[in-house]
């Protein structure tokens, strides 16, 4: 293959590699402008860091720069997530915003009765009326 070629593929990968790279960032501000990773998955999490240190490591195996670049920044970008989410994780929770939480959180209500669409609802059965 010529080296134009070459240059084309890293090129497409590079670019490939800077969009799902940086597909994380918006994920890791939100976290430390929130400072909560309450709602972020552990296991994706787990799963996408092994991944990426997997696929950084098949980068320098093959000498591909668009891999390398890829997986490097991703996994400070996906590692940091997850650092953060641990953290989150270990923190002890604040009294208070148990309390709050608690608070804000709607009474549940037992779910209505499904009701079969080619069937009139049920209505419960009134008394006779007194005299």
């Amino acid at each position: 293959m010529s080296a134009l070629h070459n240059f084309w593929f890293e090129a497409i990968g590079l670019v490939a590699a800077c969009l799902t790279t940086f597909s994380f960032l918006p994920q890791a501000i939100r976290i430390f402008r929130s400072r909560s990773a309450r709602d972020v998955s552990l296991v994706m999490y787990l799963m996408m860091t092994t991944g990426t240190v997997l696929w950084l490591t098949y980068g320098f195996l093959i000498g591909s720069a668009s891999l390398i670049f890829a997986n490097l920044t991703g996994l400070l970008m996906v590692g940091s997530v997850l650092v953060l989410k641990i953290q989150d994780m270990l923190r002890p929770k604040n009294l208070l915003v148990e309390i709050v939480e608690a608070e804000a959180t709607p009474a549940t209500q037992p779910p209505a009765a499904p009701v079969n669409s080619n069937e009139e609802p049920i209505t419960p059965a009134r008394p006779p009326a007194a005299a």
